[in-house]
């Protein structure tokens, strides 16, 4: 898996493609995350939107029909992971396909960058935030974790990205549920019923599962925004 620029190599291709527009929508990002989540490569998320709006710009219905969202190559862009998943069934994990996308991960020095940045956001989120009892001590608990990380990530010659992104994961999830029990309770149902409406026209045909998943993608950046904190994933690099 590459974890260089996973986000923004996918929206600058996507609106490359597209011809037109700034930026995807916040759902779009939701999208991206639960591609990632699934463990779709960075080029076969490529070649999905490439397949997508290949097929888009050859069809007569272009002129009707407009690619507002990254959605339209959401099934394209999962064909093209499961084919790229039966293309390496049967080979060693250890030298697979996801290994040449690693060699051009962040460098060390990036690696331990990124680590101060979230560190320190946390630490300033403690500094305002009123969290008593076990939202403080799980807070205190995911910080001095990643400087235990980060002390590592000094030590070692080249950090094994992968074991360090599911560590990430494992606090970011801690994280988030610990900042979503203090959130007003107007901001979550604010924000399930923005991402309801923007997901009504495509709930029929997503699988439950990556709906749910996208609506979870969707809470966990509004929360991460609301307290200023970027994500704990290499990914955001």
């Amino acid at each position: 898996m590459n974890y260089y620029n996973y986000f923004t190599e996918i929206e600058e291709h996507f609106l490359r493609r597209r011809g037109k527009g700034l930026l995807v929508s916040p759902m779009d990002w939701s999208l991206i995350a639960t591609w990632r989540d699934t463990g779709v490569p960075l080029h076969v998320a490529l070649r999905g939107i490439d397949v997508a709006m290949d097929t888009y710009f050859s069809s007569k219905r272009r002129k009707s029909e407009k690619v507002r969202t990254l959605f339209y190559c959401h099934d394209s862009v999962m064909a093209e992971y499961a084919r790229h998943l039966e293309s390496h069934l049967g080979e060693n994990p250890a030298e697979g396909p996801t290994q040449p996308e690693a060699a051009g991960g962040p460098s060390k020095e990036q690696v331990k960058k990124f680590l101060e940045e979230r560190i320190a956001e946390i630490k300033a989120l403690q500094a305002k935030q009123s969290a008593s009892g076990a939202a403080e001590e799980e807070i205190a608990r995911v910080v001095g974790r990643l400087e235990e990380i980060a002390r590592d990530v000094e030590q070692d010659r080249q950090p094994d990205l992968e074991s360090l992104e599911r560590d990430l994961g494992i606090l970011d999830e801690s994280l988030v549920t610990t900042l979503r029990a203090l959130l007003p309770e107007d901001h979550a149902l604010r924000w399930q019923e923005e991402a309801r409406k923007e997901l009504k026209v495509y709930r029929k045909r997503l699988p439950k599962e990556t709906y749910a998943r996208i609506l979870e993608n969707f809470m966990r950046r509004k929360i991460h925004q609301h307290f200023g904190l970027g994500e704990l994933s290499l990914f955001q690099l």
